[in-house]
């Protein structure tokens, strides 16, 4: 809270705030010393306060728990971001941005390497880092994410960090059938052998399947739009007009229409879980669901389609993505 003193013919302004250090400043006038105390107070409030003292009244948990109600509030958060910012505040969030070091990101990384993959380590502090970096330039906070930067490169050299391992499983053609043979000899209400061809045909990711609607579908060009596609910079909003070629279309005008206004009204999570369930019976091993876009993709290059047509089906932005769908062997450049 702010006092104010005349001293003479000037005006003191002192600011004493639990959890801040004292400040004070003197005015020509009260006037003045009122409005700059009330923009301290504001500041001090929002945590932007330019003084290095300040970092010891600030914990890496309130710095997080800033960042999310007001940059969710300008953009929401993914669940997963949401996630790996509460593991950190879990984590170290006690400590303070004075005291924090690079150690602090290094032992948070030993504690969460017990559960998630080093490509995954490496999303997770990045994560933190941007919340620092976002600290400066919003709130005024002289801090950098120099402290993660530090880290990160040790915990690359000790390999607690890295990139994803690209898988290039691709279902065979005999687990395919044995898979289709499989289901048309079970009764369900997911018709799990269609959204695997389907997978096939269009591919599109099984969140994308579970979500396209009847309205999305242009009866004229045999194009669907799926919205929100994914997006390394932001899928709200990234919708997209896409061929349903061959199969694709067939199994669409094969679906009946409900209440739901989707085609395939059901719940990713559940068609994941059967998939996974079946494949475990079957003893098909390490085959996802997800594999089967890859395979589509590859299906489409072998059919002769150019990188920039399988990219409109793809939703691939950067073609050099597309290039480990190929998977070109030395035999196959010998043609006829």
């Amino acid at each position: 809270m702010a006092t104010f003193q005349k001293r003479g013919t000037r005006w003191r302004a002192i600011i004493r705030k639990s959890g801040h250090p004292a400040k004070s400043k003197t005015f020509s006038t009260k006037a003045m010393a009122q409005r700059w105390a009330k923009e301290t107070e504001r500041s001090m409030e929002r945590m932007e306060w330019n003084d290095p003292e300040q970092l010891k009244h600030i914990t890496i948990a309130e710095l997080i728990t800033q960042y999310k109600e007001e940059v969710g509030a300008i953009k929401p958060l993914h669940p997963t971001k949401n996630r790996s910012l509460r593991y950190v505040s879990e984590t170290i969030g006690n400590r303070t941005l004075a005291a924090f070091r690079p150690a602090d990101v290094i032992a948070f990384g030993r504690k969460r390497l017990k559960k998630v993959s080093p490509s995954t380590m490496t999303v997770e502090v990045r994560y933190l880092a941007e919340v620092l970096r976002t600290a400066r330039a919003m709130w005024n906070l002289p801090v950098t994410d120099q402290t993660v930067k530090d880290a990160l490169l040790v915990m690359g050299q000790q390999g607690m960090t890295g990139q994803p391992a690209e898988r290039n499983r691709r279902p065979s053609d005999e687990e395919l059938e044995i898979l289709r043979e499989f289901w048309a000899g079970t009764s369900g209400e997911i018709p799990m052998a269609e959204l695997m061809d389907f997978a096939i045909a269009s591919c599109m990711r099984l969140g994308e399947i579970c979500r396209v609607r009847w309205d999305d579908i242009n009866v004229v060009d045999k194009t669907v739009v799926i919205r929100d596609r994914k997006d390394p910079r932001n899928k709200e909003g990234n919708h997209q007009i896409v061929p349903l070629l061959g199969e694709a279309w067939d199994i669409v005008q094969r679906q009946p229409q409900t209440d739901d206004e989707r085609i395939f009204p059901y719940l990713s999570k559940t068609v994941s879980h059967m998939w996974w369930r079946t494949t475990k019976v079957l003893g098909i091993p390490d085959l996802r669901f997800h594999d089967l876009r890859h395979e589509g993709i590859s299906r489409l290059f072998e059919q002769g389609y150019q990188i920039q047509e399988v990219a409109l089906v793809s939703g691939h932005k950067k073609w050099d993505h597309l290039r480990r769908y190929t998977q070109l062997k030395a035999g196959d450049l010998h043609r006829g």
